[in-house]
Parts: structure tokens; C-alpha cells; sequence
């Protein structure tokens, strides 16, 4: 976020340009891509203009000058580097709309959102379907560190378990299976740009250091994205490296929690252009400690839940020519805590007592290579990546009572992906567009299980999971009438799996193959420039697997969700007023649900079919220049409504972990004190009912919270000071049930929000 203020506070980056001659909004377009700059057209009637083609290397405004020249357009630069092009004889605006959250950059109409995530770059203003945009620069210094934690206090319709930092599970619009951690792959794909970051593990939970923006394609995105993706996906836009600027910033911060002990946080960013302005190196390092604020008095210990997170990022670019531009990156991250955070009922607050530490560790590597080459408004990506993903968990599995001989349960997963994704899109002047791609992947996972008094535990059954799948995907917008967009899309993939069992007399072995289709279509319907409905279908899955129980193996079989959705959008980047709202219907058949046996350990079963039903909203309102409010809000009606024969007591129960209610409201401030313009925010975050699990023994009530924040920024030259402060309320109530499966049908665990926790922060750009 530093590093990209000090750019836009230096002379403005020059970079290959090269349009064709021909309609202004198709050139618009180009410039903007090339450039990495948002532009609006004020009048979409301008779009039509014929312009003549612009070549060399330059900066954004010197390009556009030349595009519009003998137009009778004017541009207008606004105070972020962004720009909009409007007619010479009206009168132009004192600031261009914003840039907006979307990382991309140019549109033909008002609306100047791209919806990159749709893998053709569509424009918000024609996009068929629910997509939340975080721009990274409006989260508070001190959420940074925190990766999806950050994100879920800003859409509601994102929520996840609470085990810690590195092992939670994400969900996104109701689609929850289960509060537990196993071998299903996830509900939610996460990706870094244009590579995969996960498929059948937690969320590996990445800083958002040197993030430029996050998608959020409510799902299922099957389509586009294939398996795992049933509640949508979330996108990570890391800020590019720039090929004209050095660039380097560093920021850091102290922090204190109540009841706990003290933490701190740092980053490091730079950018390096070198081979004059044919290739970049851009890299940031970071590292955060979170104290910990939990006791256990057995073991006299204090703030025993410390978390440690430790990382680093980098992409070196190199731009040969003729439109190429190839990403070579990498990244690291370690998130090690030293004993669960959660405490037990009957204690004083934030207690518990256990025999044993309960560590976890969480290792994530990734390696990716992109390359990509643009011609006009059609684009050829290929992009290649291996993840190295090991998880270990440490449990307290001692029966209960003074003479309980303490026991040790832990849990090693190792997972490796290889995928490699090649697609062709374009984008047309009308507002439509296509995409065909071709997706290789590769998963396989490593469980290893040990169970014993500490030292002396032995192995008890695992597993071995291979999935290899190749598809092929297509979707394509048009228009079909004035103002009337149609989309249209379908993924062909073929699955192959081998699962078995290790440390077991029967390892039953299973080999499964088939082909899937995953169909997707929208309508949207532009009633007024600014005005938009829409209607939405789309498909998902998830193969199926085996699951390791004490001494044997069980099978699951594959689920799919199957969804509609009704939607609106008011208003577009840079106006007054805008806001959007959904209201969706899910069918889930086959619902796959990591579990907890009566003995204490994981397992994987389909507890039946189920359906959701859910409403969304958001608002975003500028009352005065400097001054606007902020709102969101969801609410989920879920059921099982055809349980299996083993879950038949469940029958209409809620689906687990999903508050019923989500909201949140606040205020964002940016006065005039001083001669400089600091920043002031003010939020609440309000989060419903839920429940732990399905069957009667984890149908453990999670709270209804509020969650008040606030926040303060001043610059002072090169120097921005801010001041932040979480949970002012000091709330302690239970937001997430679980800590320890073995004592989890106790009923006695909870987890709380940290504690009221205030940081002082600086940062320093050059």
C-alpha cells in the first residue's frame, strides 16, 4: 500500500503503449491494461468515436492526449491517477471517480469496474452475477497481518471457522459443510492472481501485504473455475512490478491485547526496474506476532495461544516485446502457534486446563510462472504453478478426570498441487466478450496419524488421496438486445482418483473416473446506465474420497450444489450512491461434512441434502466531499432437508457455523486538519446465531456478537502515523465452539474474540 502511494506521488510511470485505430472505447481499454490505470468515459456515446491508433512508450496521460486529440473529448485527471474522458464542451469535474477495488482498468461506460476474476476481464456493468471488491488500500494498517480475518470483517457474506491464523475453513454465501477439518476439499477456491493457492486443505490464510485488491465470485463458480468452488471463489490481486519506478517502503506497528500479552508486526516492501524497463523485480517480507491471551492454570501457563506468522512474497517480470509479458513468483509463509485459543466454560474467562501444549504449524510454499501476450482486446494467458502445503496438529486426546493418563494425538498432512491453466479470451466493443481455456491439475495428500502418551505414540490408519483432473471450459457474453446482455457457459472435465489407506490391514483402495458437466447461464439487463437486474444459474462439485477412521476406512461419495440467483446493482465507481442487492436459492445433494466420532477423531461422511436460502445487500453512500457511509449486510435461512439414515434425527436442522444474521455499518472520514487530510473510521460488525456441527452432540449455539473498531491515520510528510483499536467493547463472548476434538461433545469449549486490542503504527515510503 506504501509503495504504491509513493508511485503515484512520483512522476508517472512511461510503459509500452500500443492501441489500434479504431473505436475510442475499444483504445480506452488498451491503454488502461497497458498502463495499469482506471479510466471512465463520462458519455457512452463517446465510446464510438473513431481514434487514431497510439504507439510508443509513454505515460497514461500522455497517451490518452494523443487519443483524444481532434476528438472533441477532454481528459480529466483525477487526485489517484485515475482519468475520465469526457466531451470538451461540458464542464469537467474537480476529481475523476476513484479507482476502483476491481484491479483492473478501463471501461466504456460510467462504471469503470472490471471484474478480472471472469478470466476475460468483463466489465462489472454487463457481469451477470454477485462479486464483492475489497481494495486493499481502504483495510486498516493492523489487519494486514491477518489475511481472511481482514476480509471477512468486510463482506458478510464471507464468514469461516475460528480454530486460529493458517487452519480455518472459508465459506461464502451460506455454503458451510462442516466446522471441522478433513480430507474434503475446500468449499471456496483461493487463488494469487492467476494460480491456484488451495484444494483440499485450510485456508492457507496469506498477509495482504503488497495486495492490490480481492475478488470475491459468489458461487458456485464451477464454470470457470471447476471443482471446489461450491461456495465461489476468492481472488487475490497482488500489486504488479512496475518496469519504470524504484520503489521502497516500510511499515510496522506494536500492539496490545487486553488480559494478553504484547505483539507486533513489520513489512518490507520494494520494487527494482532494471534491463532498461524490460524486466522488474518486486518483493515484500513480513512478519507478525500476535500475543496470546489465554491461561491454563493446570499447566501454569500464561498467554499460552501465541501465533507467529512469518513470510515473504516476489515476482520478477520481464517484458520482451511484441506484447508478451512473463510473471516468474514465489511464495513463503509460516504460521507456527503455540497452543490452541480457545478456553472452557466453569473457568474464570479465558481459562482452561489441559495436560499436554496443543501446538500448530502451518508450512505453504508456492511457485508460479504466468505468461501472457495481448493482441488489441484479446489476451492469451498460460499459467503454471506447484504448491507445497504441510499442516501439523497437535491434540490433547487425555480422558477426563485426575487419574485420565495424558495422551497425545498428531496429525501431519502433507499436500503437493500442480496445475497449469492456458485460455484464450476476448473482450468486444458492445459490452460482450468470450473465453475457452484448458485447466490441468494435480492433487495428492499425504495423512499420517499417530495416537499415544507423548513420546510414545503410535500410527493408526491414514491416508493417501491422488486426484488428477483435465477440462475444458468456455463462457461467452453478448448482447441480445439494446441494453440486454446473455451469458452462456459450460465445463467438460474428467476426474480420476485414487484414494487408500495407510497403517491398515484394509486399505480400501478405491479408483474412481468419470466425466462431470458443470453448466452455467445469465441474463442482465441494464434498465439505465447506472441501473441494472439480472438473473444467475450455475453448477459445482466436489469428488468424492476416503476417510480414515480409528482402524479402518470409510468412502464418501462426490456432492454437487446447484444454484439461482436475483440480483440488482444501483450506481458505478466514483458516484454518490451505490449499492446492490441478491437473493439466491442453493440445492446441495450429497452434502460432504468433515466429523468428529464419539472416540474424539476426525471423519468424513455425506450427511444428506440440504437447501439455502439467502439475501444480501451492500451500500456504499458519500453524504458530503470527505464524508461517507457504509453498509452490508446477510441473512441465511438453511436445512437438511433429506438427511441420510445415520443424521434422520437432523431432519430440517441448519446447516453448521453460518449465522443466521451478518451486518455491518460504519463511517469513513477524510477531513482537512492542519493542511493534511487524515483518515478516520468507525465500524460495527454484527454476527448472529449459529451452531457447531450436525448431530445432537455438537449442536453446540455460537453466540450473536458485536465487534466495534475504529481507526486514525495521519500523514506527515514521507510518514504515515495511524492508530487502530479491535473489539473496543472488549466482548468475550463464544463465537466458535471448538478447540480440541477429543473434548468437544463436552459442550465446555468456547472461543472468544481477542480481546480489546489497540495498535500504534507507522509507515515510511521513498
Amino acid at each position: 500500500m506504501l509503495a504504491s502511494a509513493a508511485m503515484a506521488a512520483g512522476a508517472a510511470p512511461k510503459r509500452p503503449i500500443a492501441t489500434e485505430a479504431g473505436p475510442l472505447g475499444a483504445a480506452v481499454r488498451a491503454i488502461g491494461s497497458q498502463a495499469g490505470v482506471t479510466i471512465g468515459i463520462a458519455d457512452p456515446g463517446l465510446a464510438a468515436l473513431r481514434v487514431r491508433a497510439v504507439r510508443g512508450r509513454l505515460d497514461a496521460a500522455t497517451a490518452l492526449a494523443r487519443l483524444v486529440r481532434g476528438t472533441g473529448a477532454a481528459i480529466v485527471r483525477g487526485a489517484d491517477d485515475s482519468f475520465r474522458i469526457v466531451p470538451r464542451a461540458a464542464p469537467p469535474s474537480r476529481r475523476a471517480p476513484p479507482a476502483s477495488a476491481a484491479s483492473a482498468t478501463t471501461t466504456p461506460a460510467a462504471d469503470t469496474i472490471v471484474v478480472t476474476g471472469s478470466k476475460r476481464g468483463e466489465v462489472l456493468a454487463t457481469y451477470a452475477g454477485s462479486v464483492g471488491l475489497v481494495a486493499v488500500s481502504d483495510l486498516r494498517p493492523n489487519r494486514l497481518a491477518h489475511g481472511s480475518e481482514a476480509l471477512i470483517e468486510v463482506q458478510p457474506v464471507l464468514s469461516a471457522t475460528h480454530l486460529g491464523p493458517g487452519r480455518n475453513k472459508l465459506f461464502v454465501r451460506g455454503i458451510a459443510d462442516s466446522s471441522f477439518n478433513g480430507p474434503t476439499e475446500s468449499t471456496v477456491g483461493q487463488y494469487l492472481g492467476e494460480v491456484r493457492l488451495n484444494y483440499n486443505a485450510p485456508d492457507p490464510d496469506l498477509a495482504l501485504y503488497d495486495i492490490q485488491s480481492v475478488e470475491i465470485l459468489e458461487g458456485p463458480q464451477g464454470t470457470l473455475y471447476g471443482a471446489g468452488s461450491l461456495g465461489g471463489i476468492i481472488r487475490l490481486v497482488p500489486t504488479p512490478p512496475d518496469l519504470d519506478k524504484a520503489a521502497l517502503s516500510i511499515s510496522g506497528g506494536v500492539s496490545a491485547t487486553a488480559h494478553g500479552a504484547p505483539g507486533g508486526d513489520g513489512a518490507v516492501i520494494g520494487n527494482l526496474p532494471f534491463a532498461g524497463g524490460a524486466a522488474a523485480l518486486r518483493a515484500v517480507v513480513y512478519g507478525d506476532r500476535d500475543g496470546g491471551y489465554v491461561d491454563d492454570p493446570l499447566r501454569r501457563r500464561a498467554d499460552i495461544n501465541s501465533t507467529t506468522i512469518a513470510g515473504g512474497r516476489g515476482t520478477l517480470r520481464v517484458a520482451p516485446g511484441d506484447g508478451w509479458t512473463i510473471d516468474l513468483g514465489g511464495v513463503v509463509q509460516q504460521i507456527d502457534s503455540r497452543d490452541g485459543q480457545y478456553s472452557e466454560r466453569g473457568l474464570p474467562p479465558l481459562q482452561r486446563e489441559s495436560r499436554i501444549a496443543q501446538p500448530f504449524d502451518n508450512d505453504y510454499a508456492l511457485a508460479s510462472l504466468v505468461a501472457r501476450r495481448r493482441w488489441g482486446a484479446t489476451e492469451l494467458v498460460s499459467a503454471s504453478s506447484a504448491v507445497f502445503h504441510d499442516l501439523e496438529s497437535v491434540f490433547d486426546a487425555s480422558g477426563t478426570g485426575a487419574a485420565a493418563a495424558p495422551m497425545r494425538y498428531i496429525e501431519d498432512n502433507r499436500i503437493r498441487i500442480l496445475t497449469n491453466e492456458t485460455r484464450l479470451s476476448r473482450r468486444a466493443d458492445d459490452g460482450g466478450g468470450w473465453v475457452l481455456g484448458l485447466e490441468l491439475l494435480h492433487s495428492a495428500s499425504r495423512l499420517t496419524r499417530n495416537l499415544g502418551p507423548p513420546g510414545e505414540e503410535a500410527r493408526i490408519v491414514g491416508t493417501h488421496n491422488h486426484i488428477d483432473e483435465v477440462s475444458l471450459y468456455g463462457e461467452a457474453t453478448r448482447p441480445v438486445a439494446r441494453a440486454l446482455f446473455a451469458t452462456l457457459g459450460g465445463r467438460l472435465a474428467y476426474t480420476a482418483i485414487a484414494n487408500e489407506g495407510r497403517d491398515t490391514l484394509d486399505p480400501g483402495d478405491l479408483h474412481r473416473h468419470g466425466l462431470s458437466l458443470l453448466p452455467s447461464a445469465g441474463l442482465l439487463w441494464r434498465v439505465a446506465p447506472r441501473l441494472a437486474f439480472y438473473v444467475r444459474y450455475q453448477q459445482g462439485y466436489r469428488p468424492g474420497g476416503l476417510s480414515a477412521q480409528r482402524a479402518t476406512t470409510e468412502r464418501f461419495r462426490p456432492d454437487r450444489v446447484t444454484s439461482a440467483e436475483l440480483g440488482a446493482r444501483l450506481g458505478g465507481a466514483g458516484d454518490r450512491l451505490r449499492a446492490s442487492a441478491a437473493v439466491s436459492y442453493t440445492r446441495w445433494t450429497n452434502i460432504q461434512a468433515d466429523l468428529v466420532g464419539t472416540d474424539g477423531l476426525p471423519l468424513t461422511a455425506n450427511i444428506g441434502s440440504g437447501r439455502i436460502v439467502a439475501l444480501e445487500a451492500q451500500l456504499a453512500w458519500r453524504l458530503v466531499a470527505g464524508l461517507s457511509v457504509e453498509g452490508a449486510m446477510f441473512i441465511n435461512d438453511s436445512n437438511l432437508s433429506r438427511p441420510t439414515a445415520a443424521f434422520a434425527g437432523e431432519r430440517d436442522a441448519t446447516l453448521p457455523n453460518i449465522a443466521d444474521a451478518v451486518a455491518r455499518l460504519g463511517l469513513r472520514a477524510r477531513p482537512r486538519l492542519f493542511g493534511r487530510t487524515v483518515e478516520l473510521t468507525g465500524f460495527a460488525h454484527y454476527v448472529g446465531r449459529s451452531r457447531l456441527g450436525v448431530g445432537p452432540v455438537f449442536a453446540v449455539p455460537q453466540d450473536r456478537y458485536v465487534n466495534l473498531t475504529a481507526g486514525l491515520s495521519v500523514p506527515l510528510g514521507r510518514v504515515t502515523l495511524s492508530l487502530d483499536g479491535d473489539n473496543l467493547t472488549d466482548h468475550r463472548g463464544n463465537i466458535f465452539a471448538l478447540g480440541n476434538p477429543f473434548g468437544a461433545s463436552a459442550g465446555r469449549q468456547i472461543t472468544t474474540l481477542r480481546p480489546r486490542t489497540i495498535r500504534l503504527g507507522a509507515g515510511l515510503a521513498f
